[in-house]
């Protein structure tokens, strides 16, 4: 690969769009915490190693009034082999007290297997590497650029920023690693930034109102055994719709980077508060981490279908194009 692997191109992508929304707040004489985080932001990560193999482990949960609404936690591995993108991965959550578990393999374009393991049912789904496969599996290395920050984004950054700097700090670690925290509270977060929160809530709130009806093909796939018993659960009533007085109440990031400035780790606290069109104050709790290991040295797993009742599920029932 000329590139790095368009998985971590993905992976680094989000990462870094999450950082740079989470922490763009801080200022203040000791600034070495800040400019470790963003060294990292500017290390051009397209120079090292090639990388065509990896495992990602990651986990988000959703707190809303102190009661645990979704808990998710899922593994991934993706590697090249004989010029094919192979991917398996495990995944788990629970909304509501009500819990599922599923496995995904993927072997170049065209198989797709799902398992429900929550119910030991088996699944390929088929005609995906048709018109229908294009739009959501070829990414360019053009589409995700992973390009080092320029000094005009390092100025808006640094405007951004303003005079939260002390609330960044960093630790050296043994092997040559550093751990990057930011601790950010209701207090210190300047007005642009809730201003940029008012504005952003305001838009998501006209992107509900005009949220498409859902495709036949996916109501369809609702009726499958892993989707009985979540059908009754409305995720959005139980995720308070935030309309006045909406404020960041904590801000926790922190990420661990190798001696290249290589992201490994990050983890994210993220607290917010606010009153629904009742009147009715909530706060709402969202914590993430993920992790990259096993660089060049992941091995997919495989599916064995062999013996097992497989049911097909066809792709071409979810095209909306026709």
């Amino acid at each position: 690969m000329k590139k790095k692997s368009k998985f971590i191109m993905i992976g680094a992508a989000l990462g870094a769009i999450t950082l740079f929304t989470a922490t763009a707040f801080a200022y203040s004489p000791n600034t070495e915490g800040y400019d470790a985080f963003k060294a990292v932001l500017k290390a051009n990560h397209t120079s090292g190693t090639a990388i065509e193999s990896a495992t990602f482990n990651g986990n988000f949960s959703v707190t809303v009034d102190g009661q645990t609404v979704l808990k998710a936690d899922g593994l991934a591995k993706m590697g090249e082999a004989g010029g094919e993108h192979n991917v398996s991965g495990d995944f788990d959550f629970t909304i509501m007290g009500v819990e599922r578990n599923a496995s995904l393999f993927s072997s170049g374009d065209d198989k797709v297997f799902l398992v429900d393991r929550t119910h030991d049912l088996h699944y390929q789904v088929i005609n995906f590497n048709d018109e229908h496969a294009g739009e959501y599996r070829e990414w360019s290395d053009e589409e995700f650029q992973d390009r080092p920050m320029n000094k005009a984004e390092e100025a808006l950054l640094d405007f951004m920023v303003g005079d939260l700097k002390d609330n960044f700090s960093v630790a050296d670690l043994a092997d040559g690693s550093k751990t990057i925290t930011v601790d950010i509270s209701k207090e210190d977060i300047p007005l642009p930034i809730r201003l940029l929160m008012d504005a952003a809530s305001a838009e998501e709130r006209v992107g509900r109102a005009h949220a498409p009806e859902a495709h036949a093909g996916w109501e369809q796939l609702r009726q499958l055994p892993f989707f009985q018993g979540l059908e009754g659960i409305d995720l959005e009533a139980q995720l308070p719709e935030l309309t006045k007085d909406v404020a960041i109440e904590h801000v926790r990031l922190q990420m661990t980077v190798d001696a290249n400035n290589e992201v490994q780790s990050v983890q994210g606290e993220l607290e917010v508060s606010g009153k629904d069109k009742a009147g009715v104050t909530h706060r709402v709790e969202m914590e993430g981490a993920g992790d990259v290991s096993g660089i060049n040295a992941t091995t997919p797993d495989a599916y064995d279908p062999a013996g097992k009742p497989v049911e097909m599920i066809d792709a071409a029932t979810f095209d909306d194009r026709s």
